[in-house]
């Protein structure tokens, strides 16, 4: 464990206007600082200084987890462990057998892990271990980037809901699960982004977030992730339903597409409020969120007879259920879209001008 040397220095004025510090004689010693070197100041969230030479680079600890484990150790434990150090800042994952070698299913579960988790490879094979070294910008991954993108991803999943439910084209389920995998694999990525910047306020200003509002990022990647996982159940239960039970829900493609409509404009205006902040529009997109729940719950409502004339009626209406839950996890979107909104703001929210004026 790292010790923290606590020094007090009084402050004294140098001239007119300045205001000088004396640096700790044993730091200066230590990183070899010599009279006319220039320093690197860092002005933290919470008006703390972090102070370096601008020859020395701070150097980013890395961060290591060995799994020693048995031949006959459960593949998919070695998954959700090697899942979850990713995502909480791991650099270097090891994984050691210590009675034999690794098994088939170790091996393609670990290649598996590879492909899935963003930035990661396999630096060293060995029949008895390896190694996965996580390489990534933070510069190239930005939080606002993966949102976007994650935003995009569920787009084209509805789009291609859409066609299915009113064209019959089942050929683009597979299409729909690529994109589902895709969203799972950049919530991750904004998961282990926003927890390495907590733990790392330089990683934290690479990203241009203030990392008291990291926990709040993640919870909008997790909301579209549940959101994502919605519409693959949804397009599941589709594949399943009998060609009369398609041909029922076809005969309410118009009222379903009013629907899945205001589902992505209400997600397009969380977004867009996230990278715009306005008050205004992040409580309008509130409010239309909300309307989109209550608007399912009422078409539920009004079918309820045709839906029971199906074949399969608990399929039908768990079509449903999906999107009126994720319509949920909307709302919790736009509400941390709110929130981020305010802090944006910075102190002043002025509601006397513009769009504020037209919300009565």
């Amino acid at each position: 464990m790292s010790s923290v040397n606590i020094e007090t220095r009084r402050v004294q004025r140098f001239g007119k206007s300045t205001l000088m510090v004396s640096l700790p004689a044993e730091w200066v010693r230590t990183v070899n600082l010599k009279p006319g070197d220039t320093v690197t100041i860092i002005i933290d969230d919470d008006n703390t200084l972090r102070i370096f030479p601008t020859f020395v680079k701070p150097e980013k600890r890395e961060r290591r987890l060995i799994i020693r484990a048995s031949k006959v150790v459960n593949a998919e434990l070695v998954y959700k462990i090697v899942t979850s150090a990713y995502t909480l800042g791991y650099d270097k994952i090891y994984i050691e057998v210590v009675d034999g070698f690794l098994e088939e299913d170790h091996l393609k579960t670990i290649r598996k892990l590879s492909k899935e988790l963003i930035g990661t490879e396999i630096i060293e094979h060995m029949p008895t271990r390896i190694v996965i070294q996580v390489f990534i910008d933070p510069a190239k991954y930005s939080i606002h980037g993966i949102i976007t993108r994650m935003g995009s991803i569920i787009r084209s999943m509805v789009n291609y809901l859409y066609i299915i439910l009113s064209e019959d084209k089942l050929h683009y389920i597979s299409e729909i699960q690529e994109l589902g995998s895709e969203l799972e694999r950049l919530s991750k990525l904004a998961t282990r982004q926003t927890f390495v910047a907590q733990i790392d306020r330089i990683y934290a200003s690479t990203l241009n977030i203030r990392s008291y509002m990291l926990p709040r990022y993640r919870t909008i990647t997790r909301s579209l992730d549940i959101i994502g996982e919605s519409i693959i159940n949804a397009t599941e239960i589709l594949s399943k339903l009998s060609p009369n039970d398609r041909r029922l829900l076809r005969s309410l493609a118009d009222e379903i597409k009013e629907i899945l409509d205001l589902y992505i404009t209400s997600i397009d205006k969380a977004i867009g409020v996230i990278l715009e902040p306005n008050i205004a529009r992040a409580f309008n997109t509130e409010l239309l969120a909300r309307e989109l729940r209550l608007h399912i719950s009422r078409f539920i409502e009004k079918h309820q007879d045709t839906l029971k004339a199906g074949e399969n009626y608990v399929a039908l209406s768990e079509f449903f259920e999906y999107f009126r839950r994720s319509a949920t996890d909307i709302e919790v979107m736009t509400d941390v879209s709110f929130d981020l909104t305010v802090e944006k703001h910075e102190g002043v929210i002025d509601l006397s001008i513009g769009e504020a004026l037209k919300i009565v």
